[in-house]
This record gives structure tokens, C-alpha cells and sequence, in this order.
């Protein structure tokens, strides 16, 4: 019952991918974040009624709020980094927004199952993400299927209550596809601030120093703009993404 509601839900989704196109590096980088930033940008209502990293409410929080993009089989999206900023600042709200691919075949599938798990216990969640993708592709990652049964047992979550979850969820999972499609053009890709950082996979102790970066870019109190675009062309260029 479990792996045929999960079918189900996934041809659902598949149907909305979309791919993104490229242009000249360094102009596009530029052009992309001055289009952000003459946009405002309310994460308040914007997510509101998702989830950070520790499973607090994105509804009336107070502090800063990241969106971290991601693709549950991207080599480079590991939960492993985000989630370590998440411990290390109570301040800080990090919320994972999916972008799944076709050239990767279960990766609405996974994104399906970290949300469902999400809303059942965070840390089964995190847990499912780390033993799908071992960090940076290393070692063998395990089988959803066997990930997924590891992570209910942790948590002692009946398959009952997962699959009446799991159909909650198609929706929080295409809602994100649709957003991506014109939006997204790579995994990992974070937003600050409004900001895309496309193909940035910082550590934990990154995180917080990019946000400030793309705060003080936001409210124009130095010029500091050409900083962060050297920093997405230089990830954007090692990841390959061009």
C-alpha cells in the first residue's frame, strides 16, 4: 500500500518538470540578482505553513529565514550542513523547497517521503535524506525503500499513519516543482534574502556569513554586490552546471 500510493502521487507530479535554459556566466549571474533584488521579499507569506530544518512553524517566527533548494539526489545536496546551522542558530530558520529532476529517476519520489516523514518526526526525515545520500556521493547509498522503513521504525511511525501523511503532501511537493520551473536552474540553489545562490553547497559555518552578505546587499549599506556574485560564478563553475 505504501510504494503504490507513492507511485501514484509521483506520475501525478512528473508531468510539471521543466528545464532551465543557460546564458553568458558572469552577465546572467549579474542580471539574475539585480532582478531579485528589485523585488521585495516577504518569506512570511511567501512559505507560510511550511516547516524549518528543527520543525518549528515558519508562521510567526522572528528570526531569519533561508529557503534551501534542493534535489534528494543531488550529490551536492546533502541535509548534513544546512541542518548543522540549523542547531548552531536558534535565530535562524532554514526551510527545504524541492526541485526535482527528470534526469534523476526517484527523486520526487524521496522529496514525497522527507515531506510525509517531516511532518511526522523531522529527525526521521533527516535521517531518510543522510542514508539516501551519503555526503558528497560517498559509500553507497541505501535504498529508499529500506531508508524509508529504517526512518518509521526510528520513529515508531505506523505505515498506516504515513500513507494518510504521504497524500497530504503531493500538493506541498508540486507546489514547489511549478515554483522551480522558473525559478530554479540547479541544485543546490539558496535563497537569502530574496537572493538565489545557485549551486552554492556552503558548510554550516558558510551559512550564516552568506546571509549576512546578502543582507547587507539588500539593504544597500555597502557595495558589496560583486563579492556575491564571485562567490555563485565560482560554485556555478565548479559544479559543472556550465
Amino acid at each position: 500500500m505504501l510504494l503504490r500510493s507513492l507511485a501514484f502521487l509521483c506520475l501525478a507530479l512528473l508531468p510539471q518538470f521543466a528545464h532551465a535554459s543557460s546564458e553568458p556566466l558572469a552577465e546572467n549571474v549579474m542580471a539574475e540578482v539585480m532582478k531579485d533584488l528589485s523585488a521585495p521579499y516577504t518569506p512570511q507569506e511567501k512559505l507560510a505553513g511550511k516547516m524549518c530544518l528543527n520543525g518549528a512553524s515558519v508562521d510567526g517566527f522572528q528570526g531569519d529565514i533561508i529557503e534551501y533548494w534542493a534535489n534528494l539526489e543531488c550529490p551536492y545536496c546533502d541535509i548534513k550542513e544546512p541542518l548543522a546551522a540549523q542547531r548552531d542558530n536558534p535565530n535562524l530558520c532554514i526551510v527545504v523547497r524541492h526541485s526535482p529532476s527528470a534526469s534523476y529517476g526517484e527523486s520526487v519520489k524521496k522529496s514525497l517521503v522527507y515531506e510525509t516523514l517531516m511532518q511526522l518526526s523531522p529527525n526521521a526525515a533527516h535521517q531518510f535524506w543522510a542514508d539516501i545520500l551519503p555526503e558528497k556521493g560517498k559509500g553507497v547509498p541505501v535504498p529508499y525503500e529500506a531508508a524509508l522503513q529504517k526512518a518509521l521504525d526510528s520513529a515508531a511511525i505506523s505505515t498506516d499513519s504515513f500513507v494518510a501523511t504521504l497524500k497530504n503532501q503531493a500538493e506541498t511537493v508540486s507546489k514547489d516543482i511549478v515554483e522551480a520551473q522558473n525559478l530554479i536552474s540547479t541544485t543546490p540553489t539558496y535563497i537569502m534574502e530574496g537572493i538565489r545562490l545557485p549551486a552554492c553547497d556552503f558548510t554550516a559555518k558558510e551559512i550564516p556569513s552568506a546571509l549576512a552578505l546578502a543582507k547587507r546587499i539588500r539593504s544597500h549599506k555597502d557595495d558589496t554586490i560583486h563579492e556575491l556574485i564571485e562567490i555563485i560564478v565560482k560554485n556555478i563553475t565548479e559544479d559543472g552546471t556550465v
